[in-house]
């Protein structure tokens, strides 16, 4: 697990920063446009391309339908931590 921090910014605005390669291993460059899916208590980033409304489509009904078992599934197990 990646844990970055927030930074304020102006207004009601808040940053997030990740660490460069963690996002270019995602195939996300400095400057790019990311689709960001908000499930719950996570969120979900991914490059946008041509599909990324379907994708999105599709992704937005399995995280509606799965969101709990998924929240759990992301807390992890007293091992991980």
């Amino acid at each position: 697990m990646l844990k970055v921090k927030t930074k304020n910014t102006a207004g009601n605005v808040i940053a997030v920063m990740f660490p460069a390669e963690t996002l270019q291993s995602l195939g996300i460059s400095g400057g790019d446009e990311i689709d960001v899916t908000a499930t719950g208590d996570a969120l979900i980033l991914r490059p946008v391309t041509q599909e990324s409304p379907d994708i999105q489509k599709a992704t937005e009904k399995v995280f509606s339908r799965w969101d709990k078992v998924f929240t759990e599934l992301a807390k992890g197990t007293e091992a991980d931590k």
